[in-house]
């Protein structure tokens, strides 16, 4: 009997486990920077009220520069 709790307590550890890994995954993979060539590329959901989504121009080393859209 003991050794079946322990066997379902290990199976039960790799579930989890696997769960953890998916979603780390998942979050490793999202892109987050909304990249644009001007002000109005940005959309306008992307700030709270007083804010306003500004394209700006950050160098890259080796260029070509990008831009990305930023609230302010």
């Amino acid at each position: 009997m003991q050794r079946l709790e322990n066997t379902t307590e290990v199976v039960m550890l790799i579930y989890v486990m696997i769960i953890f890994l998916c979603l780390l995954l998942v979050t490793m993979n999202v892109n987050a920077v909304i990249k644009c060539f001007q002000d109005s590329d940005c959309p306008k959901y992307m700030c709270m009220f007083p804010l306003k989504p500004k394209c700006v121009y950050i160098l890259v080393f080796p260029p070509p520069w990008t831009a990305q859209c930023i609230c302010d």
